[in-house]
């Protein structure tokens, strides 16, 4: 992450400067991905399996302190990705995320992430350069992710942490009338770490005001943790869409700069259409420098086999 500090130019009476730190950090990667059936739009349209995967991330940090203490910053993105047909695309901002910090409690506004995206192994170890399945894949959950290349929901999040104990409530409302793209959102999580173990809870809603839009609900539990050389997470999730659903993740060290990656996920057979199991089986390795050589086979949960290979570095 590197770092650069600003001297704000506000000049009051007193003559005196505030200074905001500013960080610029992120990653870049490419490679190749193939996706069985692949198509873009609606109707649906057939497209090359194979295409150029890539992807360019800029976080933009500031913040700064008040003389009581409190933390207060924002964060916006600049990110490129290819598009799905396998031609190019310009790199965009999105909406920008507030918070104020102070103790435990941290208190978000704009761009907000739910209690389902923040909560401890909810996305596991993710196989392969893009993730292109994970132990998530088979859910029908309602979540609310922090946006990139997008505005993301105008919403409010309050986060508390106390030693072991993490609680988060958020919430963002429909603000764009009857037919609109937005929803009301409500979730609320809990997690709680012990002896190398996390168990983390989560319940998370969305209700249209369109009678044709689907509203959604379900709950998660996930648990994650270490079994000698194997790192592991696991979920179980019910929710209105597909009903229940389970997947298990891990990551096993096979040399000093090597691992294996893989994620199942499994159920949902409730939904329409249901769900396939969906898994995949990946590797590692790291050459360095931040560089690491990323790779895997599977399936996702629509029956499609994928598969991926490339480079992945941090900056």
């Amino acid at each position: 992450m590197k770092k650069v500090l600003f001297a704000t130019a506000a000049l009051i009476a007193t003559g005196s400067v505030a200074a905001a730190e500013v960080t610029f950090g992120g990653y870049g990667r490419f490679g190749m991905q193939y996706q069985e059936n692949r198509t873009v739009g609606t109707p649906a349209v057939a497209v090359d399996n194979t295409r150029i995967e890539s992807r360019f991330r800029m976080d933009i940090d500031a913040e700064t302190t008040s003389d009581i203490g409190v933390r207060f910053g924002a964060r916006v993105r600049v990110q490129a990705d290819e598009n799905n047909d396998g031609s190019g695309n310009v790199a965009s901002f999105n909406g920008p995320r507030f918070f104020a910090e102070s103790g435990g409690f941290r208190l978000e506004v704009g761009n907000i992430a739910d209690s389902i995206d923040n909560m401890y192994n909810y996305y596991g170890y993710e196989p392969g350069l893009s993730a292109p399945v994970g132990q998530y894949s088979n859910t029908g959950l309602p979540v609310i992710g922090y946006a990139t290349g997008a505005a993301g929901v105008n919403g409010v999040s309050a986060i508390y942490s106390f030693g072991d104990f993490r609680g988060q409530l958020s919430g963002s409302k429909d603000t764009d009338g009857p037919g609109g793209t937005s929803v009301d959102h409500m979730s609320a999580g809990v997690s709680y770490a012990f002896s190398g173990w996390t168990v983390a809870l989560a319940y998370a809603q969305s209700e249209d005001d369109n009678p044709a839009v689907l509203d959604v609900d379900g709950t998660v539990l996930t648990v994650g943790g270490s079994l000698g050389m194997v790192d592991l997470a696991m979920l179980v999730a019910d929710d209105s869409v597909v009903g229940t659903s389970y997947g298990i993740s891990g990551k096993y060290a096979v040399g000093a700069a090597t691992s294996i990656v893989a994620a199942v996920s499994a159920g949902g057979d409730d939904g329409l259409p249901a769900k396939k199991t969906s898994f995949g089986v990946g590797f590692d390795h790291n050459l360095g420098g931040g560089v690491a050589l990323r790779g895997m086979v599977g399936r996702n949960s629509a029956s499609n086999n994928v598969a991926d290979l490339g480079v992945q570095f941090n900056f």
